[in-house]
């Protein structure tokens, strides 16, 4: 296998100055009709510092605590689907535990939204320095998806559209979901299917299923991605930084010329932590269009997504949202008891 992955980088900083903003742009397109992963570097406001000092702190708290803010799959007393904590499951290929919270204070003014992507973040209140984890994570939300909002801006910019033009497909209320990730060792042998050989995996290979994420790694190794060449490259850690990638939405109405790139997380010598910010659409958006690219005739790629399959026309986020959880383990059976149609 080869070592690593030498990562395109994209300065937001150097994207502030209207003299180098295209050219910016034009990096970010190019990154993603290539590797599909890259990092970012100067976002606003994110402070990765704080970051990991409260994932540590909350997966410091004991099971019973934890599984206070469990959601209703693994906790029956708490009425939340959707948002809260999720536990190890030793059975499976992905190993790892998590807490998820979403957008605060927002009106979801959408008639037809699923109530489980309305439901409150289930919050900590109990635990030492509740106050300060609250502020923090609040702001932490605030910032990413401010960085987001502003990769959108260059990503169509950089695609010859008008700089806003995906906007309002994603605000005021986009589904967006911020996970505290907690990989441990494994304290029993593996499953089988989390064997790759000699490597052992804590989460198994797969393509983002959105548009697209933003992953704080802090200085931890762990994460691969599939190379031009179908080999598992290293993603080396790059403290300060962001690593983004796009999930199969943004690769399917791009006609395939942003690339979905697979990916797993490998175990390594140590416990890990990792946030990723999956930055999703509203429920209602329409997501079975075509990007309107310009057309540039220089730039004919041949970049194939993850997967291909078509999204028909009319088609909204939220419903195909809901379809599509049911592939991953913490949300396996997560409508059980909470009937929707997946119609569009």
């Amino acid at each position: 296998m080869e070592d690593h992955s030498e990562l395109p980088v994209v300065d937001l900083k150097k994207a502030r100055d209207k003299t180098h903003r295209l050219q910016v742009a034009r990096e970010l397109v190019r990154a993603l009709e290539t590797v599909g992963f890259l990092y970012i570097d100067n976002a606003p406001g994110v402070d990765l510092e704080t970051l990991l000092k409260n994932c540590d702190t909350f997966f410091a708290l004991s099971s019973a605590e934890k599984h206070m803010m469990a959601k209703h799959k693994w906790n029956p007393l708490n009425k939340n689907k959707y948002r809260g904590y999720f536990p190890l499951q030793p059975g499976e290929s992905s190993y790892k535990e998590g807490f998820e919270i979403g957008v605060e204070d927002c009106p979801f003014n959408d008639p037809d939204i699923h109530p489980m992507f309305t439901e409150p973040n289930l919050w900590p209140r109990y635990m030492d320095g509740f106050d300060e984890f609250l502020r923090d994570m609040q702001q932490y939300y605030k910032a990413i998806l401010n960085t987001g909002t502003e990769i959108l801006r260059l990503l169509a910019l950089g695609s010859g559209l008008d700089e806003y033009w995906f906007e309002s497909m994603f605000l005021p209320d986009t589904l967006s979901t911020l996970r505290l990730l907690h990989y441990p060792l494994r304290s029993s042998n593996p499953p089988d299917t989390a064997k790759d050989g000699d490597t052992v995996l804590c989460c198994s290979e797969h393509s983002d299923s959105g548009f697209v994420t933003l992953l704080s790694t802090f200085h931890y190794r762990g994460l691969q991605i599939r190379n031009q060449n179908d080999k598992w490259v290293d993603v080396e850690p790059r403290p300060n930084s962001l690593v983004m990638n796009i999930g199969d939405i943004l690769s399917k109405t791009s006609n395939g010329r942003f690339k979905a790139t697979r990916h797993r997380v490998v175990e390594t010598s140590m416990d890990r932590f990792s946030v990723p910010f999956f930055f999703e659409p509203r429920y209602g958006a329409e997501i079975g269009g075509m990007i309107p690219f310009v057309q540039d005739v220089e730039k004919k790629l041949a970049v194939t997504s993850a997967d291909m399959s078509t999204v028909e026309p009319g088609t909204k986020y939220g419903p195909w949202l809901i379809g599509k959880m049911q592939q991953f383990l913490e949300y396996r059976h997560i409508l059980t008891s909470f009937p929707v149609t997946t119609a569009a």
